[in-house]
């Protein structure tokens, strides 16, 4: 049938297929740089009483994009909003096909939790083509805003600055050392760094730099190069939760349980970390925030809501040892 909101075609609905992925990195999967530019405008209309499709294009299965998705499909289904999946497995291709799956699939509209700016940038251009519009959920640095329908962002710059404040307040201004262990080059991962660097203050100096993209084991690795390059070194910042438990293991191992690590994430296991003192200080954004957020902003936007936000930061909660009763639930 024709659909007059969108002025498309628009056939039967597929069946509902909810996924589940499995397997954190904060994701974070997208890239700084280009915009997207091309296509119409990614505004569309469903009409109240009218069923909507949501198609989730995940970007991963670690446990940030697991609880996401649970998040997600739990608020979807509270609104009656119908939910279709698929996981990009960090692979850009495979985002631009799921993408393209979804156009086919026809859905009213498609969230993307991305792996990265430049394979956004092709898939949001066909999306808009198609009249189908699209929501990102993480980061939207990067991207032409006019072209998307909304986001809900967590502000990984501001991660960034918050975790450079802290061992500001933390050294006192004195000299200190300072490694960063990143997730994925060329992702979210850049943003964070760079805004941390940006504010650690002028006696910080980093010694030490390299990714072990999002895995444990990978992190524990690079932990143990790092002893060995820079036994001096007194903070790390690990960017997420799952790499800093490798990065605390190696660090024990050696026993050298003096290293402050800075990290990212608010999960049950990482907030109990910081209690112990196994980590300084952990920033909380959570997933169960990011989906629920993203089906309540998607919804309102969708059916013309004037209270509908199209784009909102998530809540953010810097946590250390004094505070850790108040961090918010990661995975609902």
């Amino acid at each position: 049938m024709f659909d007059s909101a969108r002025g498309r075609l628009r056939p039967a609905r597929p069946g509902t297929a909810l996924a589940a992925s499995l397997g954190l990195a904060f994701s974070l999967g997208l890239a700084a740089g280009c915009s997207v530019d091309d296509g119409a405008k990614g505004d569309a209309a469903v009409p109240s009483g009218e069923k909507i499709t949501i198609g989730f294009v995940n970007g991963n299965s670690v446990q940030f994009h697991t609880c996401l998705q649970k998040a997600l499909q739990a608020r979807a289904a509270a609104k009656g909003v119908e939910v279709l999946t698929a996981n990009s497995a960090m692979d850009p291709g495979k985002e631009l096909s799921n993408i393209d799956d979804m156009i086919v699939k026809k859905v009213d509209v498609i969230v993307v939790q991305t792996v990265n700016i430049d394979a956004l940038q092709g898939g949001v251009g066909r999306a808009n083509r198609a009249g189908i519009p699209i929501f990102l959920t993480g980061v939207a640095s990067g991207v032409d805003r006019s072209k998307i329908l909304g986001a809900v962002v967590a502000d990984v710059e501001q991660v960034g600055r918050s975790l450079g404040a802290w061992l500001v307040k933390d050294s006192g201004g004195r000299p200190a050392r300072v490694a960063i262990i990143g997730g994925a080059p060329g992702a979210a991962a850049d943003l964070m760094t760079g805004a941390f660097k940006k504010s650690m203050g002028p006696k910080a100096e980093v010694v030490f730099e390299q990714p072990a993209f999002w895995q444990r084991s990978k992190a524990q690795d690079v932990a143990e190069n790092l002893l060995q390059a820079e036994p001096d070194v007194g903070y790390v910042l690990v960017q997420n939760e799952d790499m800093a438990f490798g990065v605390d293991a190696a660090f024990r191992a050696a026993g050298r349980t003096g290293i402050k690590i800075l990290t990212n994430g608010g999960t049950a296991e990482g907030v109990q970390a910081v209690k112990a003192g196994r980590f300084a200080v952990t920033v909380s954004n959570t997933p169960k925030d990011v989906g629920e957020m993203a089906v309540e902003n998607v919804v309102a936007l969708l059916r013309k809501d004037p209270s509908a936000k199209k784009f909102e930061n998530v809540p953010e909660t810097v946590v250390t040892k004094e505070n850790t009763d108040k961090a918010p639930p990661y995975c609902g």
